[in-house]
């Protein structure tokens, strides 16, 4: 059964929130989701360190990478973080079980959603703080950008990984089925560099992956200057920078309604039957 056949009543939060307390749970006794989890995203901003004063664009480089890191970190705390959830739970035969408890299934998938979502909530404000303390950043030129642009991009991650849960035969392979797109946000969404160091078409195309407009919105909105339109990045102000940025949040719109498609016709409640 998928994701289109479910009823859609009211939700609870505070039945969302008991899944949320049970995913808790479980995680910290998964070691190896807690590094993918956590410790990933450590590594990742200590790599920053060296990049500390090298110019990137006209900016900083540590803090280029640092609010690349920003979208990046969408990958290990919601994708990859959902998609073993789901994946472990359905083979488990967890997600059924479940299904025929009082919860609803908004309420079962939405409870695992909440928690991914607050789980990055933390990594990306400590990452924050290490720009601004330890980094010379700032604090965001628009915060509201930044945060649309990252809750922009936790519904897009969280609906591909509702799909890709779908499709991956265990929780011990599911971190491969995301691997892909590990590589692919990595090396063409301007995560470690800005697209504009790339062939034309090749930039051009990059644009269209799915971390890409998160990466965009967030610089714009942390350094408040152009990092779509303008290779030179120039300052714009507060609508200027919404402004630039609505082709971003269109891409993001996009991979948002490809997600959920993708996620109605692959997500499974429970295993399939040989």
């Amino acid at each position: 059964m998928n994701l289109a056949a479910t009823s859609l009543p009211a939700v609870s939060l505070s039945a969302m929130l008991r899944v949320s307390r049970l995913d808790l749970t479980l995680l910290w006794r998964n070691k190896s989701s807690l590094v993918t989890v956590f410790g990933l995203p450590v590594v990742f901003a200590g790599m920053l360190v060296p990049m500390k004063g090298v110019d990137m664009g006209g900016v900083d480089g540590a803090l280029l990478q640092g609010t690349g890191h920003l979208g990046f970190f969408l990958v290990f705390g919601v994708l990859m973080n959902l998609v073993t959830v789901f994946t472990a739970r359905r083979e488990d035969l967890t997600l059924k079980r479940l299904r025929g408890t009082a919860l609803s299934d908004a309420e079962i998938t939405g409870g695992s959603v909440l928690t991914a979502t607050g789980m990055y909530a933390v990594q990306a404000l400590a990452l924050l703080t290490v720009l601004g303390v330890a980094l010379g950043g700032r604090f965001p030129a628009d915060p509201v950008l930044v945060l649309a642009g990252l809750a922009g991009g936790v519904a897009v991650f969280a609906a591909l990984a509702f799909a890709l849960s779908g499709v991956s035969p265990s929780a011990e392979l599911a971190q491969l089925t995301v691997l892909p797109i590990v590589f692919g946000c990595m090396l063409g969404a301007g995560v470690m560099f800005p697209l504009d160091d790339l062939p034309g078409w090749l930039a051009q195309i990059s644009r269209f992956t799915p971390l890409s407009p998160v990466v965009e919105i967030t610089r714009t909105g942390y350094f408040g200057q152009d990092f779509h339109d303008h290779s030179a990045h120039p300052s714009v102000g507060v609508l200027a920078g919404w402004r630039t940025c609505l082709p971003s949040f269109g891409v993001l719109a996009l991979w948002a309604v490809l997600g959920r498609a993708l996620a109605a016709r692959w997500f499974r409640w429970e295993p399939r039957h040989a």
